[in-house]
C-alpha cells in the first residue's frame, strides 16, 4: 500500500537536510541516490529504498508478503530474478505472556507442564489443553471476560462524567455488562480491506442478534486509521453512528484511544475475535 512507504519530494529534503550530506562527507546526489524512487510525479527520497539499500536484511512479515515485496523491489537488483531478490520473510507472531490472560497461565502450568513457555512452538504440546477440565478452563475464560467487563465500566462511567449525566445514568452503566452476554472483539488498524463494518451488512438481522435477551450478545470495536486514510476513518465514524442508534445502543461499542492496553483486555475478554479481511486487489 503506497501510504506504507513514506517518501518525499528533493525539495523537502533539501528544505530539512541541505545541512547534512555535507557532515557525511557527501554531495547532494550522493545522498539523494541512497533513496531515490522516480515516481510519476517525479523523484522522491523514499524510505523503503533508503532501508533496503543500507540494511543488512531485509524481510516481509509473511510468505506471501515476502514474495511481494521482492516483485516490488526487484529493480533494486536490475539483472536479479524476483525469486533471488535477497528479501526473505518471517511469520507474524506475539510475545505469548504479553497477550495471555493471567488467569490461563497458573492453568497451564498445571496441566502442560511448567516448560510451557519454553515449548510453545511445540504443536504437541498443545495436545494438553484437552486434559484442562471443561469448567476449568471455563472459570480462567469468565475472568478474563469480567477484568475486560470492570474495564469497560470504569471508562464508561467516566466518560459519563465527563459528559455531566446523572446519577440515574451513572447507575444504569453497571446493568450493561452481563457475564451471560457473548462478547464479539475487533481491536486494530482500520485499514479499508480489514472491512470492520462487514458485520451489518445485514443490520435487521445485527438487531435480531443483540435483541434476544436469552441469548445476549455485544459487540466491541476499537482501533485507529492512518491519518491519511480517509475511507478508514469513515469506517469508524460508521461504528459510532451505529452504537449510539437506540437498537444498539450498549450492545455495539467502540471503545476510544485504542492503545495495547485495550488491546489486551479484548484479547483476554472476549469470546470470539472478529476476523474478515480481504487481500486487497
Amino acid at each position: 500500500m503506497p501510504a506504507g512507504h513514506d517518501a518525499f519530494g528533493f525539495d523537502m529534503m533539501d528544505k530539512h537536510f541541505g545541512h547534512y550530506w555535507g557532515q557525511l562527507g557527501i554531495n547532494r546526489e550522493a545522498f539523494l541516490q541512497f533513496a531515490r524512487q522516480d515516481q510519476p510525479w517525479g523523484a522522491t527520497f523514499s524510505m523503503t529504498v533508503l532501508a533496503l539499500r543500507c540494511s543488512g536484511q531485509a524481510n516481509g512479515v509473511s510468505k506471501l508478503h515476502g514474495e511481494v515485496s521482492r516483485e516490488m523491489w526487484t529493480w533494486l537488483w536490475p539483472g536479479t530474478p524476483a525469486a533471488e531478490v535477497p528479501i526473505g520473510h518471517i511469520t507474524n507472531g506475539v510475545h505469548t505472556e504479553t497477550w495471555l490472560s493471567p488467569a490461563l497461565c497458573p492453568l497451564f502450568d498445571k496441566y502442560l507442564g511448567t516448560d510451557w513457555r519454553m515449548r510453545i512452538d511445540d504443536p504437541t504440546l498443545w495436545q494438553g489443553v484437552y486434559n484442562i477440565p471443561d469448567e476449568e478452563l471455563w472459570s480462567a475464560l469468565q475472568e478474563g471476560k469480567e477484568r475486560l467487563f470492570r474495564f469497560m465500566e470504569a471508562r464508561a462511567t467516566n466518560r459519563a462524567y465527563r459528559m455531566g449525566e446523572g446519577p440515574a445514568r451513572l447507575k444504569q452503566i453497571a446493568t450493561f455488562f452481563s457475564p451471560n452476554t457473548l462478547v464479539i472483539g475487533f481491536a486494530r488498524r482500520f485499514a479499508t480491506y480489514k472491512r470492520a463494518t462487514m458485520i451489518f451488512s445485514d443490520v435487521e438481522r445485527i438487531k435480531r442478534l443483540v435483541s434476544n435477551r436469552e441469548r445476549p450478545v455485544m459487540i466491541l470495536f476499537s482501533g485507529k486509521a492512518h491519518p491519511a486514510d480517509e475511507p478508514g476513518k469513515e469506517f469508524i465514524r460508521q461504528i459510532c453512528q451505529i452504537a449510539q442508534h437506540p437498537d444498539f445502543e450498549h450492545k455495539v461499542m467502540f471503545i476510544e484511544d485504542y492503545d495495547m492496553n485495550i488491546g489486551r483486555y479484548l484479547v483476554q475478554g472476549v469470546d470470539v475475535w472478529l476476523n474478515n479481511p480481504r487481500r486487497p486487489a
